[in-house]
């Protein structure tokens, strides 16, 4: 076979090659007997119909799609044989034309990028603030704890933000009512944002008893009808205004697990600074790998992108039937429109192959391999998995190796090594450039306990952490993101 190969973009070839009309009567053969067992045809039992009864059937033209149809996928993979080139994705068909003895076929091949430059990985400084707590962010979760506590009290004043009113609400549109935008005693956070566009503006200053009129959009929740402008008559039945406990020594004793303010303020800003830097050491690992992305100078092929798209939709797919949730339901939850979320999938599956590009890439410059133990214990991971206590680890290494689960399998762990490179080549500092301890405290009453052992789920600095990019990727979506 005559295989041609041109280039067709960064990262991209064309491979041409031509299939024979003998190819194609043969190809023909089979597509006859395929089809026979397909058709009813009158005086002949499923399959046992000849070619030219099946041809005259179908017409030349169906029999002939067919043979193509049946002959391509053979002659791609032995096109692609010699082709020396590792895919990303599946071939992708261009082009099909006649030629005199025969069909000139074209496929794209995407192979994956490399980077001619990888940005340096060592001794970089990674800006994650400071971990002291501020006594404003103590304050402020301290009083989210007499919020929870506090009572609604009824008051004689105009209104402003943080009451709550109980309102009436009618809709009409040019006279007429809509009833399914109208409510009684609702009750309402001045201020909150979470009822009707505009809504907060007229009810500041307004009294127990008021009446008033505004013109706004249905909301979201009301689907095609959303953004429909109508009237909204309103009428303030109640007025309240939420009071909040006195933070007391006897309060704190009796609603939580301190004794007084004081330990409660101590104990407190304990939790939150370990909280704190559990957030920053999240950050640090983030930083750390994003900001190398962010540098990277690399031309990622449209094909790789469509295809990693198509799997992060996949997966987000099964995620809403395992919930029972419908794509429309969740549009409406998030606040989505379908294309701003198709164009948040498509920004996080760039980001997932840049990464992927860079981590494969720092591998192969500090010369970072797997071993047998590495491998052993993911094996191992997957056995412990199984709670059928079925899997044994040295059986599946043995029925693995060589196979492309193999190939999957070394990857991910190369990655999670280049990952962890990076991170060692990397400091936490706050604004001002001074080094930051990102290691969790131990209180002092766990100290004896767990003295030199790492508790599961404490955060260590220079720790790994790996995990699936988290999409969320729709259902409903036009062929364009479908797979080739």
């Amino acid at each position: 076979m005559s295989v041609t190969v041109t280039d067709a973009g960064p990262f991209e070839k064309l491979v041409t090659f031509t299939v024979s009309e003998t190819d194609l009567e043969s190809a023909k053969t089979q597509a006859a007997r395929r089809l026979a067992k397909e058709l009813k045809i009158p005086g002949f039992r499923p399959g046992r119909a000849p070619r030219p009864i099946v041809e005259a059937t179908v017409g030349k033209d169906r029999l002939r799609s067919e043979a193509i149809d049946e002959v391509l996928p053979e002659k791609v993979g032995s096109a692609l044989e010699g082709v020396d080139f590792e895919l990303a994705v599946s071939p992708q068909l261009e082009s099909l034309d006649d030629v005199e003895d025969g069909i000139e076929v074209s496929v794209k091949i995407t192979t994956w990028p490399t980077l001619d430059e990888i940005p340096e990985i060592h001794d970089r400084m990674i800006d994650v603030g400071s971990t002291e707590v501020t006594d404003e962010e103590l304050t402020e979760q301290i009083e989210r704890i007499r919020d929870q506590f506090g009572s609604l009290e009824e008051v004689d004043r105009p209104s402003v933000s943080g009451d709550f009113l109980t309102l009436d609400v009618a809709a009409t549109d040019e006279g007429l009512p809509v009833e399914e935008a109208s409510a009684s005693d609702l009750v309402y956070e001045v201020g909150s944002g979470l009822f009707l566009e505009g809504i907060d503006e007229v009810l500041v200053g307004v009294s127990s008893g008021d009446t008033l009129s505004f013109d706004g959009p249905l909301p979201s929740g009301f689907g095609d009808q959303a953004g429909r402008e109508v009237t909204f008559a309103i009428t303030v039945t109640n007025l309240r205004e939420k009071v909040r406990p006195d933070l007391t020594d006897d309060w704190v004793d009796e609603v939580t697990e301190f004794e007084s303010v004081g330990e409660m303020r101590t104990e407190m800003r304990a939790q939150l600074q370990q909280m704190k830097i559990q957030a920053l050491a999240n950050r640090f690992r983030e930083r750390a790998l994003e900001e190398l992305v962010e540098v990277m100078t690399v031309d990622v092929p449209e094909a790789i992108v469509r295809s990693e798209m198509d799997e992060l939709l996949h997966r987000f797919g099964h995620r809403l039937e395992e919930q029972e949730l419908e794509f429309a339901d969740y549009l409406e939850v998030t606040g989505f429109t379908q294309e701003a979320f198709l164009a948040d999938v498509r920004s996080q599956a760039e980001q997932g192959v840049r990464t992927r590009l860079l981590l494969d890439a720092v591998a192969d410059q500090e010369g970072l391999e797997v071993s047998e133990e590495e491998f052993g214990a993911v094996l191992a991971g997957v056995a412990a998995r199984d709670e059928s206590g079925q899997t044994d680890p040295s059986a599946l290494r043995e029925m693995l190796r060589g196979t492309p689960e193999e190939k999957s399998i070394t990857g991910d762990i190369l990655r999670n090594k280049a990952l962890e490179t990076i991170l060692s080549g990397a400091r936490p500092v706050d604004e001002a450039g001074n080094e930051v301890d990102l290691t969790v405290p131990i209180p002092e009453t766990e100290a004896d306990v767990v003295e030199g052992e790492v508790v599961d789920g404490d955060v260590v600095q220079g720790e790994v952490v790996t995990g699936e990019i988290v999409a969320e990727p729709a259902i409903d979506v036009d062929s364009s993101t479908e797979e080739e």
